[in-house]
């Protein structure tokens, strides 16, 4: 095993989630969200490169050298599996590689209300899970896919961009396709999905116009659809489905989400008091009918209104859920108030316990 390989192994035991290589610089480690070097460890070009050459396939590599960027994904059968995205900087190889870990964990594990689970079985409808890079939507995702691999009959094809974890079929049936080595691109993963009779899709993102016109298409067509965007509150993340659309579009669209949407799961990571790690902290919209009328008149700004309110439903906002883990002393409160979506509503109410 040579230097590359035996730094994972050893960066593997040490629950570090991400390594990030450039020739002939210091190495930097992300472990519990925070950047870290690890002084007097470098690596060459040479090095790098061969790195690049040994755990990607021929496909990845030709796409390298014409676009000068590709991600895939790797395994290797006494480390494990990982992320790697390889690019060049500085004319030269460089490769950041994160840790996918074995299996993903429970909805109970994650924190997730059990409104979550009563939604997987619907047979259509859109779920929708935010985050910011690197704060664990990729894993949430991977955890309601595990649900409904234990629960549910379905015919599950996903659209990733690397296929990260592997899922082995248990009582559903897995059909899981990597962008660009399977398809080219989302939108044609999702048309291509449709061909497949699928009862669930799941999609890396629906960030660009027609791979979400495409979800929407499949929702309308009888399927569940699990898809990822970037992060925001759940407010947000419906304004941002529908404004940065022409506004010719837009009353369509809200029509469509309204009728279709099941879920929002916002999260982004906090680091804990109790233990080493960090915890997700959950934004939920749930589309209850007062949910849906909201969206369809257009006043948006009441729901997080009802998410305080209908928390029978499911629902939560970011805040609440800071506050209740503060409460539990999982995290500082001085941790609630630097995540909340409003810090000085936060200090208020620690000021008066």
């Amino acid at each position: 095993m040579d230097g590359l390989f035996k730094l994972l192994a050893d960066l593997a035991k040490k629950k570090v989630s991400a390594l990030h290589l450039a020739p002939g610089e210091i190495c930097f480690i992300r472990k519990n969200g925070l950047l870290e070097p690890l002084t007097g460890i470098s690596f060459g070009e040479n090095e790098v490169k061969q790195f690049i050459l040994k755990t990607s396939t021929p496909r990845a590599r030709e796409i390298l050298g014409k676009a000068r960027q590709v991600t895939y994904a790797f395994e290797h059968p006494a480390l494990g599996r990982f992320r790697c995205s390889a690019f060049f900087a500085k004319n030269r190889f460089a490769v950041a590689v994160r840790v996918i870990p074995d299996k993903p964990p429970s909805l109970a594990e994650l924190g997730l209300p059990e409104a979550v689970k009563k939604i997987l079985a619907r047979p259509a409808g859109l779920i929708v899970v935010a985050s910011p890079s690197g704060h664990g939507k990729t894993t949430t995702i991977a955890a309601l896919l595990g649900f409904i691999n234990s629960h549910f009959q379905k015919n599950v094809v996903t659209v990733e961009n690397p296929v990260e974890i592997r899922f082995r079929d248990e009582m559903s049936a897995f059909i899981q396709r990597s962008i660009p080595l399977d398809v080219a691109n989302f939108y044609e993963g999702l048309v291509e999905a449709y061909r497949l009779y699928p009862d669930v899709v799941m999609t890396d993102s629906i960030n660009y116009a027609d791979a979400f016109d495409q979800a929407l298409f499949l929702c309308e067509s009888g399927c569940l659809v699990i898809a990822a965007t970037d992060g925001g509150s759940c407010q947000q993340i419906i304004e941002r489905l529908i404004y940065s659309r022409p506004k010719e579009e837009r009353d369509s669209l809200r029509g469509k989400l309204a009728a279709h949407l099941a879920l929002i799961i916002s999260q982004r990571l906090a680091p804990r008091q109790d233990t080493i790690g960090r915890i997700p902290v959950f934004d939920i919209l749930v589309n209850t009918p007062q949910v849906k009328t909201l969206i369809k008149n257009e006043n948006l700004v009441m729901l997080k209104s009802i998410q305080e309110q209908d928390q029978a439903s499911g629902m939560q906002t970011c805040d609440r859920h800071l506050l209740t883990l503060a409460q539990k002393n999982v995290i500082s409160p001085a941790t609630a108030v630097a995540l909340a979506d409003d810090p000085q509503e936060m200090q208020t109410r620690f000021a008066k316990r």
